[in-house]
């Protein structure tokens, strides 16, 4: 996989998409280019990891969508790596179904939205826009 930079004139904020099945990762990042999100994308946790491993602390990611079940290292190892290399990038986690033990260790490891797909086009639009405002918030100081 790899960068996938889409232009936009309505915002230049860049999401990362962490999701295995091509249909579903496909999905996600139409409903984000059509709202005008920059994104990146990577088919597991591994290839995020190097992604963002190459990406300058000055021109970060502003939110993360990751799968749970990502491949190579799984939805908790990536929100953990994530949180403590980058704890201002709010990590979004998406699942096949929902899990209540998951979503709490998740959301205790750090992630702050826990989403079961089919993910809504208007629940993805409304937590990756809560997560951006919550990244530029806590990056200017004011949270």
């Amino acid at each position: 996989m790899g960068p996938v930079m889409q232009e936009s004139s309505r915002n230049h904020h860049r999401v990362l998409i962490v999701e295995s099945n091509p249909d579903a990762r496909e999905v996600i990042l139409s409903t984000l280019k059509k709202a005008g999100y920059l994104l990146e994308e990577a088919s597991n946790g591994d290839e995020a990891v190097t992604l963002l491993g190459l990406d300058s602390p000055a021109a970060p990611v502003n939110a993360i969508v990751c799968d749970i079940r990502a491949k190579k290292i799984n939805g908790i190892e990536a929100v953990t790596y994530f949180r403590v290399r980058y704890p201002q990038i709010p990590v979004i986690v998406t699942a096949s179904y929902p899990d209540i033990e998951w979503a709490i260790t998740l959301m205790k490891r750090g992630a702050t939205d826990y989403l079961v797909k089919p993910v809504s086009r208007e629940d993805l639009l409304m937590v990756v826009k809560n997560a951006v405002h919550r990244y530029l918030t806590v990056s200017r100081g004011s949270l």
